[in-house]
């Protein structure tokens, strides 16, 4: 007789990786609500020069 196929078998890390996914939006949130010091950042490009010589 073939064994039989667990169908639970995908539950457990299925199960586990929406629990990492589930951990890492709380560290965010509690991370981003805790340093709420609303500080802006600049981004500056760099400027971009004409040559006067063609490559």
């Amino acid at each position: 007789m073939l064994p039989r196929h667990d169908t639970h078998s995908t539950a457990f890390p299925i199960g586990l990786l929406l629990l990492a996914v589930g951990a890492i939006l709380a560290y965010l949130a509690i991370g981003g609500a805790w340093s709420e010091k609303k500080t802006e950042t600049a981004v500056y490009t760099p400027q971009i020069t004409d040559n006067a010589k063609p490559r």
